[in-house]
């Protein structure tokens, strides 16, 4: 039996072409969309901003991002409103938080040494057990807030606000106070040794128990002060029964 050569060549060009050129189109239509899925992962993953703990915090996106993170030390927070916020135990060491709002803020054992806090508002915040040594607070408000137990050691708050403050048992040897507000403050306990309160307003303010030795009082005002059981600056033992004790330049009682 003999075969036409063309007619068996055009049977199998029939049968094998549909074959090929489905396959064709499988391998076309597959690879752009590989491609297309891996631009558009890229894109998305561009697009997508990586947010710093400051953008995380300034917005206050959400809290827990910062309940996480719990410290940032030496970043640059100027300016932030931190307001009715928890920031307890937050470590902010060495960050620059002038002008920063800490109104009605919880920074129960927080750590801000070495900190920069001029002109930053603490009005009614609760900062006891907090580390403040060596940090700058000068001119910052830190009306009625509560600074029991806190470490202010070597820490620079003059010309600040501060009247009506709970200082009770806080650390403030060597610290600069010049010009401050303590109207009404409350120091009970306090060491205040070497500490630099000249021109200072203490009015009312309660220096029951503190030790006081080797600190500056020049030209502050001392009107009403309660000195009961105080280490005064030449050492001795206040145990006058008057309650207003007034100092010389050199921090000596006088008569």
């Amino acid at each position: 039996m003999k075969y036409n050569p063309l007619l068996i060549g055009s049977l199998i060009f029939v049968t094998l072409a549909p074959i090929a050129g489905y396959t064709l189109l499988v391998r076309n239509s597959v690879k752009p969309k590989t491609i297309e899925s891996a631009s558009s992962a890229s894109t998305s993953t561009e697009e997508q901003p990586a947010f710093s703990l400051l953008d995380r915090i300034g917005n206050f996106r959400p809290n827990q991002d910062l309940q996480a993170n719990h410290r940032c030390v030496g970043c640059d927070f100027s300016g932030t409103n931190f307001s009715d916020r928890d920031l307890s135990r937050v470590n902010l060491g060495q960050a620059n938080l002038q002008h920063v709002d800490f109104s009605n803020t919880q920074l129960v054992n927080a750590i801000l040494s070495d900190s920069q806090l001029e002109a930053a508002t603490l009005v009614e915040s609760n900062a006891t057990g907090a580390d403040f040594k060596g940090a700058n607070l000068s001119n910052a408000d830190l009306t009625r807030s509560q600074l029991m137990h806190v470490d202010l050691v070597q820490a620079t708050l003059d010309e600040a606000t501060m009247a009506s403050v709970e200082l009770r048992e806080a650390a403030l040897s060597e610290a600069s106070l010049r010009n401050t507000d303590l109207s009404n403050a409350s120091l009970y306990g306090a060491i205040l040794r070497e500490t630099n309160l000249a021109g200072a307003n203490l009015q009312n303010a309660d220096l029951r128990y503190t030790d006081l030795t080797d600190a500056t009082f020049t030209g502050a005002n001392l009107d009403g002060v309660l000195w009961e059981g105080a280490i005064l600056p030449n050492g001795s033992n206040y145990s006058g029964a008057d309650d207003i004790l007034l100092l010389s330049g050199d921090g000596e009682p006088e008569e």
